[in-house]
């Protein structure tokens, strides 16, 4: 296959830094929509637009046998929808390539807007009367989850770093009102913003932020939690993380989960795959609110191989709004010469 476009994560930059990736080798566990070039797998035909995990690199083989890199092994019904071990390794309909570049395939139809979409509606149903917060309001699941529980009705208000990032997200975004979680009056912010409190939590960074704001979330309140974008604003140890349960990953520390337990918020901590088998219709879904143009993509694509240690050196520096992204190819269609 031809590696069109690659997304950059957080946890890159955790894995170079404890030693996960070696100096000199390449993060296999990027998100990736490439193009079969040829092919002997018969779930992966010639010309097919697929999803993958794959390197920094242009050209790879790749097999609908091989596991995932990195995750465990996807549920038997995600294995018959893909046809193929991994969760992350399906090809995209015709009709969808059709549609949406690679950055938005990627974005909205991958792992951050299935994040967005199967973590609200885990927290759901959204009901109107709802009020909504949401961290990492600028990043690349929070813009999205921001802007689906604007259209299902809500109060929404986001958290981002800097005015003009708040400024961002209420104009483009169509927020009510974005916070400046670096604000040294914070707290009364949230009294003023939320005088009958939160309803859904949408959380990406975790920290101390989480434990302030679920300090206003309101009895029976809800919690979906993603992410610890926190963790990264500093530079990450040297050495192996410890051991823990994807709810410590997360950030649900002994504190809040007191918080928790206190005020019967419902928190639900997963690996967005549990729910691939529902995949095609969560696709479905968001390609409407997009054609409507209810749903606006956010990312920020940058062009050309050598731009991979800008991208992920600069995840969190670089003022980038929704998912980053390298474009290493041309559109899908126009197969480079031997």
């Amino acid at each position: 296959m031809r590696i069109i476009l690659i997304n950059v994560h957080a946890g890159t930059r955790s894995r170079i830094a404890s030693g996960r990736i070696a100096v000199g080798d390449t993060d296999t566990s990027n998100y990736a929509c490439a193009q079969v070039l040829g092919s002997l797998d018969p779930a992966l035909a010639e010309g097919d637009i697929i999803a993958c995990q794959a390197g920094w690199q242009d050209y790879q083989v790749i097999s609908s046998s091989a596991g995932p890199f990195g995750y465990g092994p996807p549920s038997e019904l995600v294995k018959a929808l893909n046809g193929t071990s991994c969760q992350w390794t399906y090809t995209f309909r015709p009709a969808m390539v059709k549609m949406w570049p690679a950055d938005v395939l990627m974005d909205v139809f991958g792992t951050s807007g299935m994040t967005a979409y199967f973590g609200l509606r885990e927290c759901g149903p959204l009901m109107p009367s709802d009020a909504v917060a949401v961290a990492a309001t600028t990043g690349s699941v929070g813009s999205i989850a921001a802007q689906l529980a604007r259209i299902a009705g809500c109060r929404v208000v986001g958290f981002a770093g800097g005015q003009d990032r708040c400024d961002w997200a209420v104009k483009t975004l169509g927020l009510h009102r974005c916070l400046d979680y670096r604000a040294a009056d914070l707290d009364d912010q949230f009294r003023d913003t939320f005088p009958d409190g939160i309803d859904v939590y949408s959380d990406g960074v975790g920290g101390a932020l989480t434990e302030t704001v679920l300090q206003h979330v309101n009895r029976n309140g809800r919690l979906f939690s993603y992410g610890t974008s926190a963790s990264f604003h500093s530079q990450p140890t040297s050495g192996p993380r410890p051991a823990g349960s994807l709810r410590q990953v997360r950030g649900i520390t002994p504190n809040v989960e007191q918080l928790l337990a206190d005020r019967n918020i419902k928190s639900a901590v997963w690996i967005v795959d549990e729910f691939y088998h529902e995949r095609l219709a969560a696709e479905d879904d968001l390609s409407r609110l997009l054609r409507s143009g209810a749903l606006q993509p956010v990312n920020t694509v940058i062009d050309g191989f050598d731009s991979v240690p800008t991208a992920v050196a600069g995840l969190y520096s670089a003022p980038r709004v929704g998912k980053v992204q390298v474009r290493f190819a041309a559109n899908p269609g126009d197969r480079p010469a031997s």
